[in-house]
């Protein structure tokens, strides 16, 4: 097994499992920006600017003769796992590394948890209890399980850190801010479900990216689950005002009555409940300070937006225009 030494922060040697894409692609300008030698594992389908320093090496997670044969006779200081959505495709990536790496740092999600009604939720609260709750977020409990017996069989520390909704430059989740920033900018209406009651806890991809790299070389991360949360968080209306106050315009938002609420079927935010989780704990052990409000996390997002996107970006209204319709004809 591949010794970390406690406190060794600088110049280690990093796997990313994933690497080109949102989360993963920010975590890795961070490490490298940090002093780490970084390697990526993927599939190699997603175009990213990856620099010269950066090796890449191509493996599929569903197939885990080819993550086998693409870590053989190689060994990490350290692991990230951006990219396995199940246990199964965990399990391929650490049989694979089993005596090869130091630590290993898992990405799950706060979609894990039962559905607390007592805010905010903190990492002991009460998972789901089955699939039921949504294939995502079971899939990830069983990982979770997968890993801290791999860590309990094997003597390799293991971290886990469930994001919440992340949002930021660079997002691949186009049906978020991106597809609200395309309504601002075309003077569309903002369809709003609950009246805008639910408080959603969002959290900022660069933040996250931080609290990963918060646990390398610190020993009180071992064994330990994090939530991972913004500093602040918002009602569904204030969300939608402060993506308009980033773009610059006036909202016109539209109360979606409840019985038409489940026509939104693409809306992206949590309708039925509040979400609000503590990061107490990661505030305690990994010294977690976020530096992006929902106010400048969003206005850097609408800047990146502005720059890379909106020029090329489209959006098909066709269910908002539905539900328009369905809305003038009750008036």
């Amino acid at each position: 097994m591949i010794q970390l030494s406690k406190g060794k922060v600088d110049g280690m040697k990093i796997l990313i499992l994933g690497g080109t894409r949102f989360i993963g692609y920010t975590l890795l300008r961070e490490l490298l920006i940090q002093g780490h030698e970084v390697t990526i594992l993927n599939r190699g389908v997603t175009e990213a600017s990856i620099p010269d320093s950066v090796e890449r090496i191509q493996a599929d997670r569903d197939d885990d003769d080819s993550v086998s044969r693409a870590l053989e006779n190689r060994s990490f200081d350290a692991a990230f796992d951006i990219s396995a959505y199940t246990a199964e495709q965990l399990q391929g990536s650490l049989r694979a590394l089993t005596g090869k790496v130091g630590h290993y740092i898992f990405t799950s999600t706060t979609a894990v948890y039962f559905g607390n009604l007592v805010y905010p939720i903190r990492e002991h609260d009460r998972l789901m209890p089955d699939e039921r709750g949504g294939a995502y977020g079971w899939n990830k409990i069983l990982a979770e399980r997968a890993l801290a017996l791999w860590s309990q069989n094997t003597g390799v520390p293991f971290s886990v850190i469930r994001p919440s909704y992340v949002y930021g430059a660079g997002t691949n989740s186009l049906g978020r801010e991106p597809a609200f920033f395309y309504r601002l900018e075309h003077d569309r209406p903002l369809l709003l479900p609950t009246r805008g009651i639910p408080l959603a806890h969002l959290v900022h991809v660069e933040d996250i990216a931080q609290m990963f790299i918060s646990c390398l070389g610190n020993p009180h991360s071992y064994g330990q689950t994090y939530n991972g949360a913004g500093p602040d968080y918002a009602s569904l209306r204030g969300w939608f005002n402060a993506m308009a106050d980033a773009v610059g315009v006036a909202p016109k938002i539209v109360s979606v009555p409840d019985e038409l609420t489940p026509a939104m079927r693409s809306f992206p935010y949590q309708t039925r409940r509040c979400v609000i989780y503590s990061t107490e704990k990661a505030q305690r052990e990994l010294e977690y300070v976020p530096r992006w409000s929902t106010v400048s996390g969003l206005a850097q997002s609408y800047e990146w937006y502005k720059r890379e996107l909106s020029a090329s970006f489209s959006l098909d209204l066709t269910e908002d225009d539905e539900i328009l319709a369905k809305i003038k004809s009750t008036d």
